[in-house]
């Protein structure tokens, strides 16, 4: 039956997104409500319509396939897998390994995997409009939902169009939520009338109808099956009605009954239908022929429109195939298991024969339990971690050795836990724990834990896991318990001020004193790491400095194939950034980028994008830490999540003062929610640039007092503590910064810390004729520092002293250096604070753009801005939207309507007009 009733509105919504899929546009649109109200029928509806003007991709999700890692993505890209050539290498090998075409050495990131399916979709709809149906998408496979829902939220101007239908709420599919959605209600009794006098052929009692209306509360599969069970006798009023009518919960009942007339033939294939998740046709002839049917045993099924078999089979409703499953006896369904798993054994389909051996085991069987791990493993090597998890834990429930048993039910927690299910991974760690005999399992048992912290965003918690990992593991695999130390490092240096007591990075560091490499153990550069941080929580800076800088050598020296190459490079960042060493925290920091997408590592490459961002910003190159700080964001909103330290420190930067206001509030929130100390340090470090270029010297030393604890990462500010701290008339506070400054530019006589000390010199000696040649020294010693940010300030400063002692003509000469200096970096709150010093020193040519952009001056969106600053920066469209997760076509689209706003008609103009971008 084509016809709709009562779905004018929910008809319409979903017209117009095919219409916006036609005119470029993309649109995505989660259908919800409960079994039977009609999301198959919109969907059927929508699918009927665009025949023609669209490609049309489906997707019909069934639980048993659930278990089956990207199976849904499978189906729905196999038909233009052709396409892959075509995408950027890493989301070319994403596809490949899940599609089993490359090497499984190393499992796909799941993020690069939901960038390669939007590259792929939105290459065929750049051909024609694209429409993508998934129903029943609450049953689809997690590492397919998590592809398919990345796709939904990245996509915008791609001709693309994704609908997805959910039993219930949003609840049921997590995924998908924060789509739009549709509630798909019950129909109202009119609209049920005339849906029961449609399906009715022949005489239809109007007590008997009103009484179905309302029986069945306006849900049309209730409605339509209760029709199917009464005879025309009923319907007619001749014969009086079941009481009470059929329907709801007993629908599934009626289908059981529908197949209880079938020949035993037919019933055997249903129950073979039921039970493989592959809806393949020559698997279920194949297993015919060992559970007595042939294809003549189809035909009366599909007389009574149970099921379909054409190139796959399916079923009416999948209430249907779950009836038939659910109904038959355990023995005929352990029978029909283990002959699909002969079945999927003679096709090479190892996994799946793995699968229905599980299926039909009805007591403990290590022989199957084998077969399943070694299944999940191979599931792993496609980056099936949900998939994977789900075999493992039955593979465990199928093992009697205890701790063969243990280790399967860790392994599955922690394939959960990499899937990004914490919450399914921590009943299963739980019962993994409760194994308790041998210490090594113990201790990666707490690894898994902290993970599980990590990903439910209790920082302080992750590192305190960490810590009991690695006192479990120490005795008896001390390499290990020192490979987790450095684990537990970085997560400290995230954690921070808002460590607790248990984690702190002193805590930390007693325990790496407590669990020395034993002298005939190679040495890797993560001991050199470990060792150095030790030094200086317990002996302080002086102490360590040698340590920490051959540890950062030792770093960059590692080979790329090292397993931990990454925790290495995140721990020498951090510590070559206390350290005060720009050079190496810059060399450090690109490689880690670059090393992270070579491999395809989302965790790795975000950590990469803050530290090249913070790095660059401190060099003054405020253009490029923007770009990264938006790589850096687009990565979290990609993940579902927020990112606003980098808008919060290019707004100061900028001066931007009323954004950086507003999003000092929410990184202030996001830090104590997510116990992310770090963020803590550079809102601060924020707050002092907008104090400082506002000549607020008090605001901005208190707000730097924490540069001088011994793992302070704003080390490169110190040099403006002075400043504040002699502005504020605090000359003694001012020489203790400055021989703080002095110890640590010893330690690293870099030209950055160099100049930053003959800077300070002069400042506490500006009342003295001795401080001019130190100004001097500071601005030759910034000549050789990366970026004009240190070189703008030291011209500022000289030229301060030289206004104040009435030396106007040089006064200006610096003055102008430092203003054009500020205003190339698009620094505006230094650029005005420069103008203004050079207007007291008597110039009268000054140019108006210094003053600080205001903050919807261009009024570009967000994501325009973000894709103009990447094209005035010469990436091109496919590099952009490989940077930003984006499609190649949803770029062109926001760069047309940059173009059209700032009225500019190519790149070359873009670039000219950079400081309508913020760059």
């Amino acid at each position: 039956m084509d016809e709709l009733f009562g779905r004018d509105e929910e008809r319409g919504r979903l017209q117009s997104l095919l219409k916006r899929g036609r005119t470029g546009m993309s649109g995505a649109i989660v259908l919800c409500g409960a079994p039977g109200v009609g999301k198959s029928a919109l969907l059927d509806h929508v699918q009927a319509v665009a025949e023609g003007s669209h490609q049309i991709l489906r997707f019909d999700a069934v639980d048993s396939e659930a278990e089956l890692g990207y199976a849904a993505l499978h189906h729905l890209l196999a038909p233009h897998l052709f396409r892959l050539p075509g995408l950027p290498l890493p989301q070319r090998n994403a596809l490949g390994r899940i599609f089993g075409l490359q090497d499984h050495s190393a499992p796909p990131d799941r993020l690069l995997v939901g960038v390669a399916a939007l590259g792929l979709l939105t290459a065929a709809a750049a051909e024609q409009p694209l429409l993508c149906l998934v129903d029943d998408a609450q049953w689809l496979d997690e590492e397919s939902a998590v592809a398919l829902g990345f796709v939904a939220r990245r996509m915008y101007a791609e001709s693309l169009t994704m609908i997805f239908a959910v039993r219930e709420g949003i609840e049921s599919a997590p995924t998908l939520r924060g789509l739009p959605s549709l509630p798909v209600d019950p129909l109202p009794a009119r609209h049920a009338t005339q849906l029961l006098e449609a399906v009715v052929d022949g005489a239809l009692d109007t007590e008997v109808r009103d009484r179905i209306v309302s029986a069945t509360t306006g849900n049309p599969l209730a409605l339509i099956e209760a029709v199917r069970e009464l005879s025309p006798a009923q319907l007619s009023g001749v014969s009086p009605l079941p009481d009470p009518v059929p329907l709801g919960q007993a629908i599934e009942k009626l289908y059981v009954r529908e197949t209880l007339t079938l020949p035993a033939g037919a019933r055997a294939l249903l129950l073979a239908a039921a039970a493989d998740p592959t809806g393949d046709p020559n698997v279920l002839w194949r297993a015919g022929a060992l559970l007595d049917y042939d294809a003549d045993a189809a035909a009366p099924a599909e007389e009574q429109n149970l099921l379909t078999i054409r190139d796959r089979v399916t079923f009416r409703h999948p209430l249907i195939r779950a009836a038939v499953y659910h109904a038959a006896p355990t023995a005929l369904r352990v029978r029909t298991h283990a002959v699909l798993a002969d079945v999927a054994g003679d096709l090479g389909n190892t996994d799946l024969r793995a699968w229905h051996l599980a299926s039909a085991a009805t007591r403990p069987d290590d022989a199957v339990a084998m077969e399943l791990e070694a299944a999940a493993h191979r599931t792993l090597s496609r980056g099936g971690w949900a998939a994977a998890s789900t075999l493992l834990a039955r593979s465990a429930a199928l093992t009697t050795d205890l701790p063969s048993r243990a280790h399967r039910l860790l392994s599955a927690a922690e394939a959960s836990v990499v899937a990004g299910a914490p919450g399914r991974g921590q009943p299963l760690l739980d019962a993994a724990a409760a194994y308790q005999a041998d210490q090594h399992h113990n201790g990666q048992v707490q690894r898994v834990q902290a993970r599980i912290h990590r990903l439910a965003g209790d920082t302080g918690a992750a590192a305190g896991a960490l810590l009991s990992a690695a006192r479990q593991l120490a005795p008896i695999d001390i390499r290990m318990a020192r490979d987790i130390l450095v684990e537990a490092v970085v997560q400290a240096q995230i954690g921070g001020s808002l460590a607790p007591a248990a984690s702190t990075r002193r805590a930390m560091a007693q325990l790496i004193r407590d669990l020395p490499l034993p002298p005939a153990m190679d040495r890797t550069p993560g001991d050199a790491l470990l060792d150095a941080d030790a030094t200086l929580h317990i002996e302080g800076i002086a102490a360590a400095a040698v340590q920490l800088h051959r540890a950062i050598d030792e770093v960059r020296q590692a080979p790329a194939t090292a397993p931990e190459l990454f925790q290495w490079l995140a721990a020498a960042c951090a510590h070559a950034t206390l350290l005060g060493d720009d050079t190496a925290l810059n060399t450090l920091a690109w490689r880690m980028e670059k090393e992270a997408r070579t491999q395809g590592a989302a965790i790795p490459l975000a950590l990469a994008l803050s530290h090249t961002a913070v790095s660059e910003l401190v060099a003054g190159r405020i253009r490029e830490a923007e770009i990264l700080f938006d790589k850096r964001s687009a990565w979290e909103e990609a993940r579902g999540n927020e990112d606003h330290i980098g808008a919060l420190l290019i707004a100061a930067w900028r001066g931007q003062y009323t954004t950086a206001q507003e999003l000092d509030e929410i990184v202030t929130q996001q830090a104590a929610r997510n116990g992310q100390g770090y963020q803590l340090v550079f809102r601060d470090y924020a707050r002092s640039v907008v104090s400082l270029s506002q000549g607020r010297y008090a605001e901005a030393l208190g707000g730097l007092e924490g540069c001088l604890t011994e793992s302070s990462q704003l080390k490169f500010a110190i040099c403006d503590m002075v400043e504040a701290a002699v502005r504020c008339g605090r000359q003694t506070q001012a020489l203790s910064i400055r021989d703080y400054l002095q110890d640590l530019a010893k330690l690293t006589p870099v030209p950055a810390l160099l100049g930053d000390l003959a800077r300070a010199d002069a400042l506490v000696l500006e009342d003295d004729a001795s401080a001019e040649p130190l100004y001097l020294e500071a601005i030759q010693h910034h000549e050789n520092t990366r970026g004009p940010g240190r070189r703008a300030r030291s011209h500022h400063l000289y030229g301060e002293w030289l206004r104040r002692g009435r030396r106007t003509k040089e006064a200006r000469h610096h003055l102008r250096s430092a203003r054009d200096l500020f205003t190339q970096m698009g620094a505006a709150g230094y650029a005005l604070r420069a103008a203004m010093e050079l207007s007291a020193a008597g110039s009268s040519s000054e140019p108006r753009q210094h003053t600080p952009a205001t903050d919807s001056e261009n009024h570009l969106t967000t994501q325009e801005s973000r894709v103009a600053r990447l094209a005035a920066d010469g990436a091109t469209n496919a590099e952009i939207a490989a940077q930003l997760f984006l499609s190649v076509h949803t770029v062109d689209y926001h760069l047309r309507k940059v173009f059209k706003k700032l009225g500019v008609h190519s790149r070359r103009e873009l670039q000219e007009n950079r400081k309508y971008i913020g760059s």
